[in-house]
């Protein structure tokens, strides 16, 4: 189902023509954080993207100092053919200023989809009102290449809503035609997440490890799922294939990677063939084989 190969440029894979990829097959990279490039034949997306060291500056000198444990896997100047970028919510993380800016230095700049409730976040970086798109729980987008983007609502480490009835956080399912995937951003379980997802059926399960910690908590470093509830809730919903995240890139805010694969492989997950544990500058390739 899922193929992989390490490459030295991830972006010279990205700058790759997509005229011979099928249809049917969807090309990712994860690049850190929650962070992932995707390619198919029609369309090049990007979610959660944290592509500079913004939050290694405003923190240096404090008790965290948010010093990248990874260097940054592609330049986001050198993104020009981006068509799409999602940001799942707020946190710099996932919509970073430096990366986002970056993205528009040649005067275009892809689409970006974030919560209603961020878009006057997104308007004071400078980002061109015309190329933002703001969505809520419930909410759904098509595009003109016929991938609708749905909102699913998240709780980081709650459900939160402006006076408008925004909600804060979101993550994401894109149906593809051949394929749905889901994004779960910053989340914990709730209630009613497992029915929201259901509602579009997604295969491919993009969650959250790093689990909630008291102390970060307190500090306002609110927390997701751990490890064993990503893979609790992949289960509960039916997921084909579950991809981690959240892990990896600040020292006092992740898991280890043999954590990550034990708990997963105690739960009846099979490594490389219903979940992946993803790596820089490597591909995967994603083959729906019945369409």
């Amino acid at each position: 189902m899922v193929e992989k190969h390490i490459v030295d440029s991830l972006k010279t894979w990205f700058y790759e023509e997509t005229d011979k990829m099928p249809v049917n097959s969807l090309q990712f990279a994860w690049v850190g954080q929650a962070g992932f490039l995707f390619k198919t034949k029609s369309i090049r997306l990007g979610i959660d993207l944290y592509l500079s060291d913004s939050l290694a500056r405003k923190y240096q000198g404090g008790e965290f100092p948010h010093k990248r444990m990874v260097d940054i896997p592609i330049p986001p100047e050198s993104l020009t053919n981006l068509d799409v970028v999602l940001c799942s919510h707020g946190h710099t993380d996932h919509m970073d200023k430096e990366t986002l800016t970056a993205l528009f230095s040649d005067g275009k700049g892809p689409l970006v989809i974030a919560p209603r409730y961020e878009v006057s976040r997104l308007l004071d970086m400078g980002i061109p009102s015309v190329r933002i798109v703001g969505l809520s729980e419930g909410e759904s987008f098509l595009m003109k290449e016929g991938i609708a983007i749905h909102a699913i609502p998240a709780a980081h480490e709650e459900l939160t809503y402006d006076s408008w009835g925004q909600i804060k956080a979101l993550g994401f399912v894109v149906d593809m035609g051949f394929v749905s995937w889901y994004h779960s951003g910053d989340t914990v379980r709730f209630p009613s997440l497992c029915e929201s997802i259901k509602t579009w059926n997604p295969s491919l399960y993009f969650l959250p490890v790093n689990g909630k910690k008291p102390h970060l908590t307190e500090k306002g470093i609110i927390g997701n799922l751990s490890i064993a509830e990503a893979g609790n809730l992949a289960k509960d919903i039916g997921a084909s294939l579950l991809i981690p995240h959240h892990f990896g890139m600040f020292d006092f805010n992740t898991v280890a990677e043999d954590s990550i694969i034990s708990t997963l492989s105690d739960q009846g997950w099979e490594k490389d063939t219903t979940f992946i544990l993803p790596s820089l500058k490597t591909i995967y390739t994603y083959t729906n084989e019945r369409k």
